[in-house]
C-alpha cells in the first residue's frame, strides 16, 4: 500500500482536480513524434517499479459470484476473443493496471491507466514471434502508463503500443479490441462470462477508487487538466473528453465518443482504409470496423433504427455482423479502438485525425 499511486495523489492533494498549472507542452506540432523524443519526456508516477503491481496469476469466478462484488453500474472492460467472454472490473484493475493473462493458450496483457482513461489489450506474442509479460515501470509518458517488459526491460507507453527503447525498440503490440461497459450490460449481454476475482494475493480497497469515481462529476476523471506534464496539447476538446482513438497504417483518428452516441453511426477514412463507427446502445460502447462488403467499399447509415448498408441493404448488429439482406452471415473486420482521454491521445499523436 505505501509505494501505490494512492499515497502519491494523497500527497499532491487537490492538485489531482485542479492541476492546471501542470498541463503543458507545445500548443502545435509541426511533425509526429519519434521513439527519441518519448524516451526525452519520461518522468516519474510516484511508485517505484511494479510499486503498482500487476496480476501475474488471476482468478477468476463465475457472473453470478461477481454479484456478490460488482454493483450494476460498476464499469468492466469487457474482452470476446476467442470464443471466450471475461470481464475485468475498473475497480480492480485500477490498483494494478496490468493483468498478464491466457486465452486458449494465448498469452495476453489486459491494461488500464486511470490517469488517461484508457483500457487496452494486447496479443503477447509480436508478429516477430517475441514473447512479452509486462510490469509496471513506476514512471509514466505524457501521463500515461509506461509498461516495461520482463523479457528485455523494454518500455512501452500504453497508449502508443510500442516499444521506444531497449533491445524491444521499435517492435509494436497487436491490440485487442476492449470493451468499456458498466457490469449489468455486460452480463446481460454475456451470460456465462467469468469475472476477475478479487482475490489477487494483494491487500486493496476494491471498493474505492484513488481517483474519484466514473460515476460522479467533478472528480480527477471528468475535470481538470492532467495530473502531469503532457508533450502537446490541443484545444479542440476538453482535456478529460473521451474519444474514440484508431490507428491505420501508421496514421491516427480520434472521434468523440459523445458524437458517436448521438450519430450512432460514422463513416470515415483513415490512411486509406475505409472505416465505420457503430454505436451499440446496449453495452453504451463504440466499435469500428473495415466498411468493406463483398471487397467493395460500403457506407452504412441508420434506418429506422437498423444499420444497413447502402450496397446491399443488408441489415447488421452493432457487433458487424450481417443479419438479413444479400450480406447475411457477413462479418466486417474489426478495427482495434479504445476510448481514451482527448488530452492523452492527441499528447501522442500531435496529427491525429478528427
Amino acid at each position: 500500500m505505501a509505494s501505490s499511486r494512492r499515497k502519491f495523489l494523497t500527497l499532491l492533494g487537490a492538485t489531482v482536480i485542479a492541476g492546471s498549472s501542470l498541463w503543458r507542452g507545445k500548443t502545435a506540432q509541426a511533425k509526429a513524434w519519434s521513439l527519441h523524443d518519448f524516451t526525452q519526456h519520461i518522468q516519474s508516477g510516484g511508485p517505484p517499479k511494479d510499486g503498482i503491481p500487476p496480476i501475474d496469476r488471476p482468478k477468476y469466478v463465475s457472473a453470478a459470484d461477481a454479484e456478490k462484488f460488482l454493483k450494476a453500474n460498476d464499469i468492466v472492460f469487457g474482452l470476446d476473443y476467442q470464443g471466450v467472454g471475461k470481464a475485468y472490473p475498473q475497480k480492480i484493475l485500477v490498483w494494478h493496471e496490468i493483468v498478464n493473462d491466457e486465452v486458449k493458450g494465448e498469452k495476453i496483457a489486459v491494461t488500464y491507466c486511470p490517469l488517461t482513461g484508457s483500457a487496452v489489450a494486447f496479443r503477447g506474442r509480436s508478429r516477430d514471434g517475441a514473447m512479452f509479460t509486462f510490469g509496471t515501470s513506476g514512471k509514466l509518458v505524457n501521463s500515461n502508463l509506461l509498461m516495461y517488459d520482463r523479457e528485455t526491460d523494454s518500455h512501452w507507453p500504453q497508449i502508443l503500443g510500442t516499444a521506444i527503447d531497449g533491445k524491444s525498440k521499435g517492435i509494436v503490440l497487436a491490440e485487442i479490441p476492449v470493451v468499456w461497459t458498466h457490469w449489468s450490460r455486460w452480463r446481460r449481454r454475456y451470460p456465462h462470462t467469468v469475472v476477475l476475482s478479487s482475490e489477487t494475493g494483494y491487500f486493496r480497497s476494491y471498493a474505492s477508487d484513488p481517483y474519484g469515481s466514473y460515476e460522479k462529476s467533478g472528480t480527477y476523471y471528468d475535470s481538470g487538466a492532467p495530473l502531469f506534464p503532457v508533450m502537446a496539447n490541443n484545444e479542440r476538446f476538453t482535456p478529460k473528453d473521451v474519444v474514440i482513438g484508431i490507428k491505420a497504417n501508421g496514421r491516427q483518428m480520434a472521434i468523440p465518443k459523445q458524437a458517436l452516441r448521438k450519430k450512432s453511426v460514422v463513416n470515415t477514412t483513415l490512411s486509406g482504409v475505409p472505416l465505420v463507427g457503430i454505436y451499440d446502445p446496449e453495452l453504451d460502447n463504440v466499435q469500428i470496423f473495415v466498411r468493406q462488403v463483398n471487397g467493395n467499399p460500403a457506407n452504412f447509415s441508420l434506418e429506422k433504427g437498423r444499420v444497413v448498408d447502402e450496397l446491399t441493404q443488408s441489415q447488421w448488429t452493432s457487433a458487424g455482423r450481417a443479419v438479413e439482406g444479400a450480406a447475411k452471415g457477413t462479418q466486417l473486420k474489426q478495427q482495434p479502438s479504445f476510448d481514451v482521454m482527448w488530452f492523452a491521445w492527441y499528447a501522442f499523436f500531435p496529427e491525429t485525425q478528427f
